[in-house]
């Protein structure tokens, strides 16, 4: 692959991110604070989130602020016609499941630099991990919500096997002793919404649980969220991940690393409707 003049001097970054709202935001806050600190950064999205976002916002006064920064799309694998907000998410996320892979190794393949390593939304661990490993990069993946929560999903499969999920016909107040930590903190409503399932073999669930199992062969793991917090449930979690990267809460860091107004980006994540 032909190289930039001086490319060597600036670490290369690939970010992947799941096409709803609540992930793309923190990923973009994440991908603009490297940018700041010189990385060069690669930013995949799916080709409807990629229209949408780039159509918000002014991409030259941004790529004037990041000059570092590019975006990249792929194909979501969906017909054009099929609805990708609400329900229609998920057929999103299945989709995703079975084409990404592909479809990122062939962005690995065209960079002129290849990439220092990889830093993908938990929920695409599969294919993020799989696409890394064949390239040869490390894969660091990126939970954009909290320890806690992040500690409850590695934990999907025994609730299943002790019977807490589905939640149907059960004391929501009752508390779940299953998960090590949490014994005393975790009602049952205060699970992750995709427990509220009608039957065990609901796909959905087996999706996450199966992006949660696979996350563990990442490198590091990287959570918006900081020690002080979560000090406990980060002890826990550093029995499965020997790096783990407390960078949160990224907007605050991004306010004092990021002097110049980025509305207009934050504006086009906030157009992302799912």
């Amino acid at each position: 692959m032909e190289k930039e003049e001086g490319q060597e001097a600036h670490p290369h970054v690939v970010i992947c991110t799941i096409p709803a709202q609540g992930h793309v935001k923190p990923m973009l806050k994440l991908a603009e604070l490297l940018s700041h600190s010189s990385f060069r950064v690669t930013f995949i999205n799916t080709e409807y989130v990629n229209a949408t976002f780039l159509s918000s916002f002014d991409i030259q006064s941004f790529s004037r602020r990041f000059p570092k920064f590019r975006f990249v799309s792929i194909p979501d694998g969906l017909p054009p016609d099929s609805p990708r907000s609400g329900k229609g998410i998920i057929d999103v996320l299945f989709s995703l499941r079975d084409t990404a892979k592909a479809a990122l190794l062939e962005v690995l393949v065209s960079l002129r630099q290849p990439p220092t390593c990889i830093i993908a939304d938990g929920i695409m661990s599969c294919a993020a991990i799989d696409a890394g490993e064949e390239f040869g990069v490390p894969v660091l993946a990126f939970r954009t919500y909290s320890a806690c929560c992040t500690w409850t999903y590695f934990h999907l499969s025994m609730l299943l096997q002790e019977g807490e999920v589905p939640l149907q016909d059960k004391d929501m107040d009752q508390l779940v002793t299953c998960i090590s930590g949490l014994e005393n903190v975790l009602r049952r409503r205060d699970l992750p919404s995709i427990c509220r399932i009608e039957r065990a073999d609901d796909p959905l669930y087996t999706f996450f649980a199966t992006q949660a199992l696979a996350m563990r062969r990442a490198s590091a793991l990287i959570l918006n969220t900081f020690e002080e917090l979560e000090a406990a449930i980060l002890f826990k979690l550093g029995s499965i991940f020997s790096k783990i990267y407390t960078i949160g809460p990224l907007h605050a860091l991004s306010n004092v690393r990021i002097k110049d107004d980025n509305s207009s980006t934050l504006a086009s994540a906030k157009s992302i409707q799912t």
